[in-house]
This record gives C-alpha cells, sequence and structure tokens, in this order.
C-alpha cells in the first residue's frame, strides 16, 4: 500500500507526471520523458506481437463457444422454405452471413439457380457450452449469494479489532451492490473456464459519480440543492485474453504478490474519445508507426476477428518532423480523424520516482500510463495498490500459454458434431423408397391405376385395391407376388442409426470420465442401483475438484479484498454510515474511531456507525477462507457451547475467568447460533463485588445448573437451522440415501440482519 499523502509530499503528483510527459524538446524533463517513451513503446510491440501470436488458442475457443445448434443461416433458409421472402432476399441475407456459397447453387453464366434448403440437417452440437455452463454455475453459487461478498478477518483477537473488520466488510459491500462485483465475477469465471485464466484491472484509483439532489432543512423547512455520490469505489475491467499483455518472463501469478515487474492491455477506441477527454494531454501529438501498422497488417485476420471493420489509420503526412529517429512516423491523428480506429493501452509499470527522476519517493511503486497508439502518453497517475488481480484454474506457471477445461472439451464437440450429422443423414437417406414394378406383367390400366395412386396424397391413408389377372401372369410365367417390389433402405440403414446413437453416448461417457463428471452432477439419475459407498465416493471426488476449481477464484477475491482496502483507505476521504450488530458496545465503537448513530432505542440489536477509512487502517488477512470455504458459525457456536460446559466443571476455574470473559463466551455462542445477542456486559458494580468476594460460588453454581439447558436450546437450534437449509438444497427422495456431506461452509446471508461476525 502506498500512501497517497506522502506520494504528494515527495513531489510524485499528477500534475507533475503530466508536466514530464508534456515536456517539449530542450526542457528539463525531455530526457525522463524519451526513456519512458521507447521503454512503453517496446512494451506495447512486444505484448501485442505477443497477443498475437497465442490469439488462435483464444479464437479457437470463442468460436466453439458461438456455434449454435440452430446456426445463423438456418433463419433465413426458414423463411425462404416458408415463402415468406423471396429467393433474392435470401440469398442477400446469406451473402451477408457470409456463407452464400454452401446453400447456392449458380448457373454456368453465374446467375443464382437455386438455393438448397436440403443442407438444413447440418447441425452442430455446443457441448463446450453446456459443461461450461454447468462448472461456472456450480461456482458461481458459492460466492454471489454470500452476504457480505467479501468477508475481512483482523489478525488479532481484540473486539474493537472485530469491529475494524465488520465495518470493513459492510463498507466494501456497498461497492459489491454499486459497482456489481457480483456479476463481474460470474464473467471472471466464466473466463477461468474458457480460456484458463482471468486478469482484472482497476479502471482508476478511485471512481466517484457525483450528482445533485434535493435537501430540506429540517429546521427552516427551506429546500437547497446538496451533491450526493452515487457510486464511490474502484472500478474494474476484465479484457479479453488475448488483449492483455504482460512481462512474459515472470508468470501472472506474480501480480498478486506485487512481484511482477509491468503489465496491462490494450484495446480500439475512436480517436474522438481520446480528443474529447478534459483530462487527457498531447492529443494533438498521436502518431501511428511504422512498427504498428505493419503488426497490424501481419495479424490482420486475428483483427478482424475480434473488431469488425478494419483500422483506418491517419493519413501520411511527409512534412511531418521526426521527433524519434529510431521509428518512422506514419501520420498524425487530426480532428478530421475522431471516428477513425486507434490503439490505446494501459500500461502499468513497477518504477522507482527518485531513481527514474519522477520525483522524491525513494521505493517502488506502480505508475500507470494511458498511451495513445504506441507511445503517446495522453494520462498518467500512480495506483496506491496492485495494479491488477489474476485468478488461474490449473495453470502451469512455467508456460506462457494455458489449455483450459474448453480446450479439453473442444476436440470430442467436433466428433460430437460429426456424428449427429452423419446420423441425420442416414435418417434422410432411410426416408427414400423404390417402387420396382414389372410393367410387362401388369396390363395399361393397372399401371396408370398404380401411378395415380402414388401420386395422390392420400395413398398412405386409404386403402387402395388392386385388380390382376393371375392367370394371364401365370401363362407368362411370371410369379404374381413379384410383379411388384419395394426397395426400403430403412431396413438397410437402421444399424448405422443404432451404431451413431450408441457413439453419440460413449463418447458423452468418455468427456465425462475425462473431465471428472458424473451423471449426478449433471442433475442425471444414476443409470442403475448405487451403494451408500458410491454415492459417497461420488460426492467426496465432486466435493474435492470443486475445492480444487475453487482454489484459483479464491486466490483472486484475496488479491481483490486487499486491492479494495488499500485503495479504500489511501483514496477516499468521505465518511461513510453503515450497520454492524449491536453486540458492540458504544465505547468499544468510540475505542475503535468510530461514532455511534443514535436512535433513542436502548433495546437495539443492531446500530449505524459513522466513520472514515483513515480509521479502517489494521492488518487483516485477506485470505482466511473467506470462499467457497467459509465456516458455519452454527457449528462454531455447538463445539464452543460444549467447551464452556467442561470448563464450568473445572474448580475455580469459573472464579479465575470472571463473569465479564464467561459473559463474552456466552454473546459469542448466541451470536454465532443465529439467536439474537444477549449483549450481557458487566457494570461497575459487578467489577466491585467480584473484587471484593472472588469466592462467591452462587453466580457459578446456578450457572452450572442452569447450562446444560442453554446447550441443549442451542442444540436445538443448531438442528432447526441445519434442516431448514437441506430443504433449501433439495429434498432427498424415499428410498434413496442421501449422498455424504462435506465440509461445514457459510450459507448464503440474505439481509444485514443475519450478517456473519466472527
Amino acid at each position: 500500500m502506498v500512501s497517497q499523502e506522502i506520494l504528494k509530499k515527495k513531489g510524485c503528483t499528477p500534475e507533475k507526471l503530466r508536466e514530464i510527459f508534456t515536456c517539449k524538446e530542450g526542457g528539463e524533463h525531455w530526457e525522463t520523458r524519451l526513456h519512458f517513451q521507447d521503454l512503453v513503446q517496446s512494451r506495447i510491440l512486444e505484448g501485442i506481437r505477443s497477443c498475437s501470436k497465442n490469439a488462435k488458442l483464444y479464437m479457437s475457443v470463442d468460436l466453439a463457444w458461438d456455434s449454435q445448434p440452430i446456426n445463423k443461416s438456418t433463419i433465413p433458409l426458414l423463411q425462404y422454405a416458408k415463402d415468406q421472402i423471396s429467393i433474392d432476399d435470401c440469398y442477400d441475407k446469406l451473402q451477408d452471413l457470409q456463407t452464400a456459397d454452401q446453400f447456392c447453387e449458380y448457373s454456368d453464366e453465374g446467375e443464382l439457380k437455386k438455393i438448397n434448403t436440403l443442407k438444413l440437417y447440418e447441425v452442430s452440437v455446443n457441448i463446450i457450452r453446456s459443461y461450461v455452463t454447468r462448472r461456472v454455475a456450480a461456482q458461481a453459487s458459492r460466492f454471489s449469494n454470500l452476504y457480505p461478498y467479501f468477508k475481512f478477518e483482523p489478525r488479532s483477537t481484540q473486539i474493537s479489532d472485530k469491529l475494524r473488520a465488520d465495518v470493513l466488510s459492510q463498507r466494501v459491500e456497498m461497492m459489491v451492490d454499486q459497482f456489481g462485483y457480483r456479476h463481474q465475477f460470474e464473467q471472471i469465471i466464466r473466463q477461468m473456464f474458457m480460456y484458463g485464466h482471468s486478469v482484472a484491472f482497476p479502471v482508476t484509483s478511485w471512481t466517484d459519480d457525483v450528482q445533485w439532489r434535493m435537501s430540506k432543512d429540517e429546521m427552516t423547512g427551506e429546500e437547497s440543492m446538496e451533491s450526493y455520490s452515487e457510486k464511490s469505489g474502484v472500478e474494474f475491467k476484465t479484457p479479453h485474453p488475448t488483449r492483455v499483455i504482460h512481462d512474459t518472463s515472470k508468470p501472472l501469478h506474480d501480480i498478486n504478490v506485487n512481484a511482477a515487474d509491468w503489465i496491462g492491455y490494450w484495446e480500439i477506441v475512436r480517436y474522438g474519445d481520446i480528443k474529447d477527454n478534459p483530462s487527457a494531454f498531447n492529443t494533438n501529438e498521436i502518431s501511428v508507426t511504422n512498427s504498428l501498422s505493419n503488426l497490424y497488417q501481419q495479424h490482420s485476420d486475428f483483427f478482424g476477428y475480434y473488431f469488425n471493420d478494419d483500422i483506418v489509420f491517419p493519413r501520411v503526412s511527409d512534412t511531418f518532423s521526426m521527433r524519434n529517429d529510431r521509428v518512422a512516423q506514419t501520420g498524425l491523428y487530426a480532428s478530421e480523424d475522431e471516428d477513425k480506429g486507434m490503439f490505446l493501452t494501459q500500461m502499468c509499470m513497477k518504477v522507482n520516482p527518485k531513481r527514474d527522476r519522477l520525483g522524491d519517493y525513494p521505493h517502488d511503486v506502480w505508475l500507470k500510463l494511458s498511451v495513445a497508439s504506441d507511445q503517446t502518453v495522453v494520462q498518467a497517475e500512480y495506483l496506491p495498490s496492485l495494479p491488477a488481480i489474476y485468478g488461474g484454474i490449473n495453470e502451469n506457471d512455467d508456460r506462457v500459454a494455458n489449455i483450459s477445461v474448453a480446450h479439453e472439451i473442444m476436440p470430442y464437440q467436433d466428433q460430437l458434431t460429426n456424428i449427429l450429422t452423419s446420423m441425420l443423414e442416414q435418417m434422410k437417406m432411410s426416408m427414400f423408397k423404390i417402387f420396382a414394378i414389372d410393367q410387362d406383367a401388369l396390363d395399361d390400366d393397372v399401371k396408370e391405376y398404380i401411378k395415380s395412386a402414388i401420386a395422390e396424397d392420400t395413398f398412405y391413408s386409404k386403402p387402395k385395391a388392386l385388380f390382376y389377372s393371375g392367370q394371364k401372369a401365370a401363362d407368362l410365367g411370371i410369379n404374381s407376388s413379384d410383379f411388384i417390389k419395394v426397395v426400403d433402405v430403412q431396413k438397410e440403414l437402421s444399424a448405422g442409426v443404432s451404431q451413431s446413437i450408441q457413439a453419440i453416448l460413449q463418447l458423452l461417457n468418455l468427456v465425462e470420465r475425462l473431465l471428472i463428471l458424473s451423471p449426478q452432477e449433471l442433475g442425471q439419475p444414476a443409470p442403475r442401483e448405487i451403494s451408500a459407498t458410491e454415492v459417497a465416493e461420488i460426492s467426496n471426488t465432486t466435493n474435492a475438484i470443486y475445492s480444487f476449481i475453487s482454489e484459483g477464484i479464491d486466490d483472486m477475491r484475496a488479491a481483490m479484498k486487499k486491492v479494495l482496502y488499500e485503495h479504500l483507505v489511501t483514496c477516499s476521504r468521505d465518511k461513510f454510515i453503515v450497520p454492524i450488530k449491536g453486540r458492540y458496545s458504544e465505547n468499544i465503537i468510540r475505542e475503535a474511531g468510530f461514532e455511534v448513530e443514535t436512535s433513542g432505542d436502548e433495546q437495539i440489536t443492531k446500530r449505524n456507525v459513522i466513520g472514515t477509512p483513515s480509521s479502517l487502517i489494521y492488518e487483516y488477512l485477506f485470505g482466511s477462507r473467506d470462499g467457497a470455504e467459509r465456516a458455519r458459525d452454527t457449528q462454531s457456536a455447538q463445539v464452543l457451547g460444549q467447551l464452556l460446559m467442561q470448563i464450568l466443571q473445572v474448580p475455580d476455574m469459573p472464579q479465575a475467568l470472571g463473569r465479564e470473559r464467561i459473559f463474552e463466551m456466552f454473546n459469542e455462542i448466541f451470536r454465532m447460533s443465529g439467536a439474537h445477542d444477549l449483549k450481557l456486559e458487566t457494570d461497575e458494580m459487578d467489577q466491585r463485588q467480584e473484587l471484593e468476594n472472588v469466592g462467591n460460588d452462587q453466580f457459578v453454581n446456578t450457572l452450572k445448573e442452569q447450562w446444560p439447558e442453554v446447550l441443549k436450546a442451542v442444540q436445538a437450534l443448531v438442528s432447526a437451522k441445519a434442516q431448514e437449509e437441506e430443504l433449501q438444497e433439495g429434498e432427498v427422495a424415499p428410498g434413496v440415501q442421501a449422498p455424504m456431506q462435506p465440509n461445514p461452509e457459510q450459507q448464503p446471508m440474505r439481509s444485514p440482519e443475519q450478517q456473519v461476525q466472527l
């Protein structure tokens, strides 16, 4: 964490950065500007070149993910088959989809002859979307309904430190709702399964959207306008993996532990978006170099797939004076180029301001530069925390590019599509029938009768009577049963259709086995009766895989918690009001540096506290089982209650603990059980009596007698909550043994009143 106030005192401010990167030739900071421009340019070109090189790995996943059982070409073909559109309109729509050559037939002169709608049997099976959706749903359901979404834990057992952690969790929960972190993490999890990893970047150090509203003075009744913040926090962006650039000499995971040197991402924007940005500078110096334009031309297939229109670079200026002799310039962006595309890179690099002549701060900090094209810096700022956060599933840090779950499924998707297409073609051919009629054995009127009967639409619904001369056929030496033969192709091809269906089932079984899936995990019933041992093994294996997958997600969540905390305490100065449980007394709240929003009710079970981000500064545990393995408090309450009952049986132990500590245990047990807090507290009179008469056994004896009953009530409450959770998760059918339950996990909370406070 880097303090923005200290950076300001050491001369490391956004204004100083703007002065450096707008310095003209011959100025005080000209050499520093040239140094960073050359460094940034080389890293951007290296990064884009690496992205283009590995793009096909991710393009294949996107192509497989976007394939539909009924592709886009089917819509105009069905409309044409129903006579809803003309042949020319159908051709135009197929041309827009770039699939006209697959369905249209042309004459020798090149004119449209007809459209072959019989190709509708060609379908694609998207098993990648099916399996990835199942895995994403399994993981997202473990996180999306957690309340609070990020739960902070202090590195201390003091009650005031727990209060700080609870307040921080509630303040971050406000950011979760304002910036949609739950939805964003669902997209991040999907990226992990599709591409193997996901990287999220803070858009700025702090985002604060301010609006105006009417306010009424309670004393005078006068109305006036006041400003308020609609959103205040950290906004994250998760670019496509093909647009993330980083130092390939180190693994991506190093960014979570602040061990990387540089990272960033690029995108293509309109030049007008930067030109009209009031906080941007150097907008009249943005140029395109030969290196960047050549890189675009060399990998046109990559850019053409992800971007609809070709990038139009500015015109070449022959009179342009080159600022950098090493790189030739091809042109400057001008006012008439507002709608033209431009590369914009968010480059984050670790710098030492004192060493790099950016200021007097002597330690390493993260510098974020917004670079237009490949070398023109248009915005700059120092970051208070990590520049990005990374999450990956089963990735090898020794590899630059790793395959994902989607890559493992991809070969089987192609095979399944081929098998299904072949089966549909065979079924289509099986409907073909031939009537072989010996015309020499029939009279002309009988032949005409057969022709007209077959041509009618009712030949298959009404019985037909055929009269022929058996004697005449016998005189000709013809068997009367053979003058009409039906060639039925269906009998010949039925075995092939059965083999195709069997191949599909075997292929899906192979995919499930390789991906460590089970029919039960996919919501399918078991094909046979299974034993309780098998149920337990399936449950244990499935939960082991889910826990392994959750490790990558938890790692990213821990890094995000660190970023949110450090950005909050260094960049925000606004007061906040958050709800907390009523277990904290006013003295503890004020001791922690917060204020109490009084409500006039002395028996409140929860209250609001008012604080500032500076009051939240403390040492927290960012990765303390906050995700899918968040501990279940009801189990902790039961264990703590049994432990307290054993402690009370030890001679002289209750007197040694004292009422205050015993009351703290009571409060903790009832709070964890889900009941309302007892809020037992000792006053000054209790403390004096305890000091005067340590051997007073009346309280202890009463406690020993009544505590077993209290413990039974707590256990009954825990059992009731467990049954309620089982009913919410789904009932088990009679006669079917329920699978073994995994380790207790924190269930989602539905309101602030049910907030978990450890």
